[in-house]
């Protein structure tokens, strides 16, 4: 009988109070948007004032109306002008200087927490995920050495490996007069590679019909949900505490993206359990590089789970859409696809007599192409944030003060017209005029600064690219993909 009365206490104490608790939440939600709004040290930069207000304006425009931010941003400064407030106490930039005052190299600035716990397991972070500058830096050079031109032109036959397989199964979708999804064609061969170059291992992409690979779908979907988890603090936490098989069963989208953790799971276990495993590996692996490290920190199980999903993530989405959007633009431009040809087939007459990496490099057209098709898909379009140290900072010519959360995409940096004129239109021989040397400080497609690695972020395409049999291109498609595919699969290693 007394616990019944307690009960009906409590619920009557509750009832009695919730409205002021209520109101008490709804008042200093109130005062807190005007003191942002009027009174916050940044109040003089101009914005919408609900982004001022506060950050459930990113939330409404991300999980409500699954708008890209980037392209909100172009519409911002073209009303604001340079600078605008996107958050109480965030600023975003549009001047191309700004971009290298903010992720140079000397800076020693720390990420905002509030982006980068969307991306992990805040118990265990990667190399991107790490906040601050030293930690960052000290993981990423346990793994440089993987990457330097020497490592990658003495593996470069498994990126080739990859590619041949690749155009392999594309001719068999030409032969049984299939569709082509280019997109997930690139997205498998780019998956597989990174595998086979870091963990000796795959995934077997390539072989799945119609490239419709489960890992390759779980990559793609886990980006788009992670874009949610951004707003809800611990989300990624208690989804990494879901058992496999309820999440699979509430999830299936997720089947993919479990089977490679357990693959990764048991190899991680297997070296830690044997290192001597590691000495029957073809290749330096990152596990290779990763067991070298004296570093505690990185001396775990979980940290090497962390960089190996890094490695998924930053190797499969930029240098597979580069190659999409490349593809598009080479084979719907026939100035462009002839001049391209025609250096190609000078420099590799015979189809099947394949001239080394270092031979490819060097040829100029071909690089101007890469580097076109880097730019025009950006690379990780998300303003990837940093905050303005104790002292403040001079960012655009403007004194930003301590602690604020400063940030540019770089599509600002790679439509600026001034920098590149008409910078919609795919023009590889920007590359070649005689300023061509210094447009490649503004190819920004992977960041700027040691502690980035801007490839773990994709920017999905929206329009998936179908080319059809009929085309007779399609088997030209297949023979640009291999030399291209050969160069890319350079530039994205050596920015790691």
């Amino acid at each position: 009988m007394a616990t019944i009365f307690a009960k009906t206490d409590f619920l009557s104490t509750l009832r009695a109070y919730a409205p002021w608790a209520v109101a008490c939440v709804c008042l200093y939600s109130l005062l807190k948007a005007v003191y942002n709004v009027y009174l916050h040290p940044l109040s003089r930069f101009p914005g919408p004032k609900l982004a001022v207000a506060s950050l459930w304006w990113q939330a409404y425009f991300d999980v409500w109306e699954k708008g890209s931010l980037s392209l909100k941003l172009v519409e911002l400064h073209a009303t604001y002008g340079n600078i605008v407030r996107i958050g109480p106490n965030q600023l975003h930039f549009s001047r191309p200087s700004a971009y290298h005052e903010i992720y140079s190299s000397r800076n020693r600035w720390s990420k905002d927490s509030h982006l980068y716990d969307a991306y992990v397991d805040t118990s265990s972070r990667s190399t991107f995920t790490l906040l601050d500058y030293e930690s960052a830096k000290k993981r990423r050079d346990f793994t440089m050495n993987l990457f330097s031109r020497k490592s990658i032109l003495e593996v470069q036959s498994l990126v080739q490996e990859c590619v041949d397989e690749m155009c392999d199964n594309i001719d068999d979708h030409i032969a049984n007069k299939k569709s082509i999804n280019f997109r997930r064609a690139f997205r498998c061969c780019t998956l597989d590679t990174i595998c086979s170059l870091c963990f000796g291992c795959t995934t077997n992409a390539l072989s799945a019909s119609e490239f419709r690979s489960p890992v390759e779908h779980a990559l793609e979907t886990a980006l788009s949900i992670r874009r949610i988890f951004k707003h809800i603090p611990g989300a990624m936490t208690l989804i990494l505490r879901i058992p496999p098989d309820l999440l699979t069963y509430l999830q299936p989208d997720t089947k993919g993206h479990l089977e490679m953790n357990k693959m990764l799971v048991e190899q991680v276990r297997g070296i830690f359990a044997n290192p001597q495993t590691l000495a029957n590996a073809d290749h330096p692996t990152v596990f290779h590089e990763l067991m070298k490290a004296k570093d505690q920190s990185i001396f775990s199980e979980q940290a090497f789970l962390d960089e190996a999903w890094l490695f998924l993530f930053a190797g499969t989405d930029t240098s597979s859409d580069a190659l999409t959007v490349g593809t598009l633009h080479v084979l719907g431009d026939h100035h462009v696809y002839a001049k391209l040809m025609k250096e190609l087939l000078e420099a590799w007459p015979k189809l099947d007599d394949r001239p080394r990496y270092e031979t490819l490099e060097s040829l100029p057209y071909l690089r101007a192409v890469v580097k076109e098709s880097l730019r025009f898909t950006h690379g990780v379009v998300t303003p990837l944030t940093r905050v303005v140290p104790p002292e403040g900072a001079v960012i655009s010519e403007e004194f930003i003060p301590s602690g604020t959360v400063v940030s540019m995409s770089n599509i600002f940096v790679h439509t600026n017209e001034e920098i590149f004129p008409d910078p919609h239109a795919f023009k590889p021989e920007r590359w070649l005029g005689p300023a061509a040397g210094s447009l490649d400080n503004w190819l920004v497609s992977f960041g700027k600064g040691s502690t980035e690695l801007h490839r773990n972020q994709s920017c999905a395409l929206r329009d998936v690219p179908r080319l059809r049999e009929p085309l007779p291109s399609v088997r030209h498609a297949a023979e640009w993909c291999e030399p291209v595919g050969l160069a890319l699969g350079r530039r994205v290693h050596a920015c790691v």
